[in-house]
């Protein structure tokens, strides 16, 4: 698999499950190239930060 196909299903699957075979050719593509499991390390990062910041009350009107 190439890394454009790898990065598409990365992304790909923090909006939906992944096929068993997609799985799988992506698990065996990160096995092998650091620069894509770099990637998912760095989109799995962001996501946790947005969903941290997101459960911030950062409109609280007392706070200015």
């Amino acid at each position: 698999m190439m890394c454009d196909k790898a990065t598409k299903l990365a992304s790909d699957k923090l909006d939906r499950r992944l096929s068993i075979p997609e799985t799988i050719r992506l698990r065996l593509h990160l096995v092998g190239c650091d620069a894509c499991s770099g990637f998912v390390r760095q989109i799995g990062v962001l996501r946790k930060a947005s969903r941290r910041y997101v459960a911030t009350d950062v409109s609280d009107p007392g706070e200015t």
